[in-house]
């Protein structure tokens, strides 16, 4: 090629690169609430999210809430709270959740398909609450959300309408490209959500 011919092809290259960089976090931090009348909670999700889940149920009491999540894997042996769900519920209940208005539903501990995993474990607790299949919003944190929503989807199946309420990682500015918290976030959920989508099956 001439080097106008490779001036191009750089230009369309730089073009790209920054249409991606621009897209790409809040094509993964999807937010797309259902409205629905039950929330699951990721076990990962820090207390900030718990805070704001706490303040929706207040302002919406009907609001039904299970709490996923897996073992702690650090500070178990001086917390009387041995997985994620068990230790989100205390913290809304806490935070003013009444008691009969939020469940714990935590999964066994596995080394793969954790959060296909966990949604299972939420679905298989509201059956056994009695709820029939209608709508429930998943609850994550940033770049996870899409993920988290394509696989809740796999596992409450089509009889269910599965939304997303994704929260703001405050651990990386807007710009998530000037911090290597960010760069991480965004760069492995991408590879983890194309991961699932083209060879994951329940």
């Amino acid at each position: 090629m001439t080097l106008w011919g490779w001036l191009a092809v750089l230009m369309s290259i730089t073009c790209l690169v920054y249409v991606w960089a621009i897209t790409i976090h809040d094509f993964l931090a999807k937010n797309a609430s259902v409205n629905a009348p039950i929330l699951a909670i990721e076990g990962y999700v820090p207390d900030f999210v718990l805070d704001s889940v706490a303040n929706l149920w207040k302002n919406d009491p009907s609001l039904f809430i299970v709490c996923a999540g897996l073992p702690i894997k650090k500070g178990e042996f001086c917390s009387e709270y041995g997985t994620e769900a068990d230790y989100n519920v205390a913290v809304l209940r806490i935070k003013g959740v009444d008691s009969l208005q939020v469940v714990s539903a935590p999964a066994q501990p596995i080394n793969k398909d954790r959060t296909y995993t966990s949604a299972l474990v939420a679905k298989d607790k509201l059956k056994e609450l009695g709820y029939e299949p209608g709508k429930v919003d998943v609850v994550c944190l940033g770049t996870h959300a899409r993920r988290s929503q394509f696989l809740y989807r796999k596992a409450f199946k089509a009889e269910w309408n599965v939304g997303v309420i994704s929260y703001a990682d405050n651990d990386y500015p807007e710009q998530w490209w000037q911090t290597s918290e960010g760069a991480r976030a965004v760069v492995y959920e991408m590879f983890a959500y194309l991961y699932c989508a083209i060879f994951f099956h329940p």
